[in-house]
């Protein structure tokens, strides 16, 4: 994928390596004997086709077993890129395969022609084409790396893009505003929005609206053609109700051969957990439903926060009068924190619980109490009112 900011030389280009392409492919149901040519793909940050390439290649195998001829493939993919280059590579690529599969010149190169465009994805010169497949690896860079107006340009066209984030969220928000009903979209990108303040909006659109079908995290893996610190994860989203969604956490011996073992396991509709070298995966009942910040951790810790959100109310409840915070925060431990609970008047001494009462698994009191200097409203109490809380605290200048 690539993009180029007007006076900026930074694309934001990552290649990504084959077998990353052939699995998302196959996870957004891209497979050549399903009848392609009825369908249309987009790819919205083409760069030199690491996806765009393998893709054609699954359409034209798709076209031959259906009866399809290549010439009328015209509306079958929508690519778009920014750079005149990227998109001449691409055209050649596409001209190449389709000229292997029988195609005449004229043909092969109408359809490079039409498929392949430049253009920027987040700006209104791209067509509205309602898509059953968007696919790619959107680009890497900061708003701030943006001049002022472009990035100005974008937050209006696209209000998930909030806060000090990254552009792949705004690729991420029109792909799926473009989506067919049932369609998907499957990138390769950072999962930084799922667990950061600037990917709120775009995960109250995910959950308001679509579902979370995979999430491959693979931070180690390697994914890409050169080494780049991007925190990637394979991710699959729908325009579909929430249904059972696919979490593996990855290492970095996860390669080819179990990333196919597992797009070809999740397959199974009594999928439950997998394990292959370098991956283990889960499938969880449902994704979290809401915009606050996903989850994070082995497949085996969201299966159990999922079942504790299902089966168990929350511990921060006004209805029960529990609350969950940062914990006493008196700057002075030593002074309000106290293992007797006749030091002062009994109104002023609660008893507390700390981290080494649960440290067991199941509440065990150390015998800790809190001197409390606060009113019921909030206000402090009069010392006038508890002298003995008055003599304790002077004693503590």
């Amino acid at each position: 994928m690539t993009l180029a900011a007007p006076g900026t030389q930074n694309y934001g280009e990552v290649f990504t390596r084959r077998w990353v392409v052939e699995v998302l492919l196959d996870l957004t149901a891209y497979t050549s004997d399903r009848d392609l040519g009825s369908l249309h793909l987009l790819e919205p940050s083409c760069g030199s086709g690491a996806f765009l390439g393998p893709a054609v290649e699954r359409l034209i195998a798709s076209a031959l077993a259906f009866g399809r001829d290549l010439e009328s493939l015209g509306d079958a993919i929508r690519a778009y890129d920014l750079q005149a280059m990227r998109v001449g590579v691409s055209r050649a690529l596409c001209r190449s395969l389709l000229s292997s599969a029988g195609a005449t010149e004229a043909v092969s190169s109408m359809l490079a022609e039409s498929w392949v465009r430049r253009a920027d994805f987040l700006l209104q010169d791209v067509e509205h084409r309602p898509a059953d497949v968007a696919i790619g690896n959107p680009p890497y860079i900061r708003y701030d790396d943006l001049p002022d107006d472009l990035a100005a340009l974008y937050r209006r066209s696209w209000p998930t893009m909030r806060g000090r984030g990254d552009i792949y969220i705004g690729f991420v928000e029109r792909s799926l505003r473009m989506l067919k009903p049932e369609g998907r979209v499957g990138f390769i990108c950072a999962d930084r929005w799922m667990r950061n303040q600037y990917g709120a909006a775009l995960r109250e659109l995910v959950a308001g609206g679509y579902a979370v079908e995979h999430v491959w995290t693979m931070h180690d893996a390697d994914a890409f053609e050169s080494q780049v610190s991007a925190y990637p994860a394979i991710t699959v989203l729908a325009n579909h109700g929430q249904g059972p969604a696919i979490v593996a956490d990855t290492t970095a011996d996860f390669g080819s051969s179990s990333a196919f073992a597992l797009a070809k396991a999740v397959q199974d509709e009594a999928f439950a957990d997998f394990a292959d070298v370098g991956v283990k995966a889960h499938r969880l009942p449902h994704w979290f439903d809401s915009g606050e910040l996903w989850p994070t951790g082995s497949p085996a810790r969201l299966a159990l926060i999922e079942r504790l959100n299902d089966q168990f109310g929350p511990l921060h409840d006004s209805a029960t009068g529990t609350k969950v915070s940062i914990g006493v925060a008196t700057g002075a431990d030593r002074v309000y924190v106290t293992k007797d609970p006749d030091l002062v008047e009994q109104d002023r001494i609660l008893p507390l619980a700390m981290r080494r009462d649960l440290m067991s698994g199941t509440f065990e009191w150390q015998g800790n109490y809190l001197v409390n200097p606060w009113a019921d409203d909030g206000s402090l109490v009069s010392l006038n009112d508890y002298p003995r809380l008055a003599s304790y605290l002077s004693a503590h200048p």
